[in-house]
């Protein structure tokens, strides 16, 4: 039996370049990208939850949301996500960046399709960065106990080396390389909302 896949939408970075929370800004009809992202995910997964600081909790665009906060001393996203696999470990995880406004369903879909639930994580390449892109991605539950050893006995909490180091199955080709783009300053800010 496959285990439950919820949505995590990682929004706990400090946001300095852009110099507000990327969850509030508006891309889409109105919408804050958290309230996007819920919906974009929603159809797909059981449930969605907000990976956030503590700090963030009285934010407005996050009241309502199913939060998990960070509860690892980890400064990248890896905290978020194995916060998340701590409060739900039989559960595997739909990873997407708050500062990606291009999810779109289809991308999703997309990323389902190629799903492979037998190894660690199933992910894209990066089109900007190279190798695997760990911000938009299925991490699945069995893969905690690798993760854990990997960040206790190597120190490695690079999400992007953890999915090498993990032999994760990173998809060479098949999403637009504008789905995968994140947006972290005023300026991408202000070219992607036009």
């Amino acid at each position: 039996m496959k285990n439950p896949l919820y949505g995590l939408i990682l929004a706990g970075g400090k946001s300095t370049r852009m110099g507000r929370d990327k969850g509030a800004l508006v891309y889409h009809n109105g919408k804050d990208q958290i309230s996007y992202l819920h919906e974009v995910l929603s159809p797909f997964v059981d449930q969605v939850f907000v990976s956030i600081r503590s700090t963030q909790l009285p934010n407005a665009h996050l009241q309502g949301c199913d939060i998990i906060e960070d509860a690892r001393e980890i400064a990248s996203p890896l905290n978020g996500i194995l916060s998340a696999m701590d409060k739900f470990p039989k559960v595997s995880w739909l990873v997407v960046a708050v500062d990606m406004p291009y999810i779109s369903e289809t991308a999703v879909q997309t990323l389902l399709n190629v799903r492979k639930p037998e190894v660690p994580a199933t992910c894209f390449t990066s089109p900007v960065k190279g190798g695997p892109d760990p911000l938009f991605a299925i991490w699945e539950a069995h893969a905690k106990a690798e993760i854990e050893a990997l960040v206790a006995n190597d120190c490695i909490t690079c999400p992007r080396k953890m999915l090498t180091l993990l032999e994760a199955h990173i998809v060479q080709d098949g999403i637009n390389a504008k789905v995968l783009r994140n947006i972290n300053t005023p300026q991408e800010y202000i070219e992607a909302s036009t």
